[in-house]
């Protein structure tokens, strides 16, 4: 009787015990899901709050800082990102990349977490706590808005390995109407620094050459944005020339995710517009010397010392690339009051492309990757608002390099090409 006993109490202290630390495990979790609360009424006052006035979505002094030289504006960092965290690719960069502790790397990137780890999953699934149930159910969602690397969001399908340059968009004649396309355009479509800007800030027309010619274009999906995305694509040969590279690659990469204001990395679910130019055969007889060798320069990621006040800086001179966009179609897409404001101030405004940029210098191409992923929040939220109806725009897309001395003046365009109605919901993700 006595060992029965004994062994009666010890069961049931055993019992007692995993109860009390029940109660502690549920108990840290309530604490968790009061924090996860407060947050998410910051984070809906803070939102509340933006939508309050008509342009307060579009905070256009935040979302591009306006250079103190002219009307152009400079991309910027994204709202919680350290600047010593960018990098710039040097020419000199091996294809063969190594990480951090000199292995080489193979390409793959790495797994997209999901949203609920496997302790909330047995939580969830417990029996023994609905109403702890229902508290996590609601932090897991308040987690999912935050967080953007939802891995089932894209539909599973083959990846493409190592396609074909230009094997997703077709080419379309500029007269012709063609969904899923690209057109070339002439550079002298677009308005730059005339000959007197600096006396008049007047704009003119670009002289009607180019450095690179378009000849190809296409859109990938990805879980995560691909850096230098010419290793993956099979390029086509083109003789090669001494000066400069015969191809250059544009990687526009665009978040597909809902921009978050408390955002912690800027990674995610996109899409990867790649523009494919090769280098025009009387570049060398079209184009100024001085242009020739600022394209030069940027390849070769030259230095230039910059004056200033009280001391003068030494700039990268890829700090000069020029972004210039516009949309061509405004008319179709039926736009609010709000946005038709916002596109008739900032259609075709250049932007420095500056600080989210890389660059790669391979065997025969030359890549400039775009990262929209970083820049700033309420940029992001803009192009967000139009993400919808993307499927709808014609898109001019171009490249000059500013000049800022009157000798140089005009600018020239490095490259420029049309995009047609784009619905990237019909492409597919890219094998890395």
């Amino acid at each position: 009787m006595g060992a029965c006993g004994s062994k009666f109490l010890s069961k049931k202290k055993l019992k007692s015990k995993r109860i009390s630390k029940r109660r502690v495990s549920f108990n840290k979790l309530d604490k968790i899901d009061e924090c996860g609360k407060r947050d998410a009424r910051c984070h809906s006052n803070s939102s509340t709050l933006l939508a309050s006035k008509e342009f307060a979505w579009f905070d256009c002094c935040s979302a591009l800082d306006q250079s103190e030289i002219d009307d152009d504006f400079y991309s910027v960092h994204d709202d919680f990102e350290d600047a010593s965290t960018l990098r710039v690719a040097s020419p000199r960069d091996s294809f063969n990349q190594k990480d951090q502790n000199g292995d080489a790397w193979n390409g793959q990137l790495p797994c997209v977490a999901s949203a609920m780890s496997s302790d909330d999953k047995a939580r969830v699934s417990s029996p023994r706590a609905p109403g702890a149930k229902r508290k996590l159910l609601s932090r897991l969602s308040f987690k999912f808005k935050e967080g953007h690397n939802n891995q089932n969001s894209f539909p599973p399908k083959v990846l493409l390995q190592r396609p074909k340059a230009g094997s997703s968009l077709s080419f379309c004649p500029l007269e012709k109407k063609m969904s899923n396309s690209w057109s070339p355009i002439e550079p002298s479509t677009f308005r730059v620094r005339g000959q007197n800007y600096l006396r008049d800030k007047k704009k003119d027309f670009a002289p009607n050459f180019a450095v690179y010619c378009p000849f190809a274009a296409d859109v990938f999906l990805s879980q995560r944005k691909i850096d230098h995305i010419a290793r993956f694509v099979d390029l086509p040969v083109i003789d090669s020339s001494e000066e400069l590279p015969s191809i250059l690659v544009v990687n526009l990469q665009i978040p597909l995710y809902p921009a978050a204001i408390f955002q912690g990395e800027n990674d995610g679910e996109g899409m990867n517009l790649v523009l494919y130019f090769k280098l025009s055969e009387s570049y060398s007889k079209d184009l100024p010397v001085h242009f020739q060798e600022h394209v030069n320069r940027i390849i070769n990621d030259e230095v230039e010392r910059v004056k200033g006040f009280p001391l003068d800086t030494i700039n990268s001179f890829r700090e000069r690339l020029k972004i210039l966009s516009r949309l061509v179609n405004g008319e179709d897409l039926h736009l609010s009051t709000t946005e038709k404001k916002i596109l008739n101030t900032y259609n075709e405004k250049p932007v420095l492309s500056r600080p989210q940029h890389e660059f790669y210098l391979g065997e025969n191409y030359f890549e400039i990757d775009l990262d929209v992923h970083r820049f700033s929040y309420l940029s992001r939220k803009t192009f967000a608002a139009f993400q919808d109806r993307f499927k709808l725009c014609k898109l001019d897309f171009g490249l000059t390099i500013q000049e800022n001395k009157t000798e140089n003046l005009p600018e020239n365009m490095l490259c420029c090409i049309r995009l047609n109605e784009i619905d990237y919901s019909n492409y597919r993700q890219l094998g890395v």
